[in-house]
């Protein structure tokens, strides 16, 4: 069963009690049992002159340190580790888990694997509906996970994909993934299967090149929403319907002639 699948209910106890304890044992990048290292930096949040910072604990594939530090109302605590957001999420998508050996922690300039995480958590909730309309239960299809993998080429060129499929017990049927290329960052690519049926900026990365100030609040999490239904509506949907349609196409349909 490939990385991150979603396994049955006893299963995925049993899954998740060993992926917990790998993840205490050890997190990638992060120095063991880190207290928090006061620091004399202002916060790295815009804006932010709050007092008692720390530095983010952060450690890359070099040993390299993140350079940031955070108050403690923006810094994010992960068991005992304290990080900064893109490395907290980028950590924990690479937590040790069963059937994938442990993945080197990228460099600090290397936002590709947060920012495919980042997209596969906002869009989790579409694809798996999704997926689950396309599936025939009766037959023993499933929707499961894929955990966040770093992809390489016969170039030596690397990208990090996080996605879901739609497999019986032959295996996948559709396999959809969130995928960002590290030459190619920020740019960002849906694959479907093997091929790329879209590739995109998303809006909030755009905003930053602009001279205008960035949405915030209410506004920001409307237009990321709003970019998320066009993305699944507009490019996902249809795309799915097509492929699954070409995966079924030997298949005899309920009104075939015998």
């Amino acid at each position: 069963m490939p990385a991150g699948r979603t396994l049955g209910l006893g299963e995925a106890e049993v899954s998740l009690l060993r992926r917990r304890k790998a993840v205490e044992a050890e997190i990638v990048g992060v120095p063991a049992a880190s207290p928090g290292h006061p620091s004399e930096q202002p916060c790295s949040e815009p804006g932010c002159q709050a007092p008692n910072r720390v530095s983010c604990d952060y450690r890359d594939r070099r040993g390299a340190p993140c350079p940031t530090a955070w108050c403690g109302d923006h810094i994010v605590t992960v068991n005992s580790w304290h990080l900064c957001r893109r490395h907290a999420s980028t950590v924990q998508a690479l937590a040790p888990v069963e059937f994938r050996g442990q993945l080197p922690p990228p460099d600090l300039d290397n936002r590709s694997p947060s920012l495919a995480s980042y997209l596969a958590e906002a869009l989790d909730s579409r694809m798996r509906a999704a997926l689950t309309v396309l599936s025939r239960p009766a037959s023993g299809e499933r929707v499961g996970t894929e955990a966040l993998a770093l992809v390489t080429d016969q170039n030596r060129g690397r990208r990090w994909a996080q996605g879901w499929e739609l497999f019986d017990n032959t295996g996948p049927l559709l396999r959809i993934d969130v995928e960002v290329d590290e030459a190619r960052d920020p740019e960002c690519a849906l694959r479907l299967n093997s091929r790329v049926i879209l590739r995109c900026v998303p809006p909030w990365i755009q905003d930053r090149k602009t001279a205008g100030p960035p949405l915030e609040g209410d506004e920001d999490a409307r237009r990321r929403q709003v970019f998320y239904d066009g993305l699944m509506e507009q490019h996902v949907w249809p795309a799915l319907v097509a492929e699954e349609r070409w995966v079924r196409r030997w298949e005899r349909t309920p009104n075939a002639t015998v």
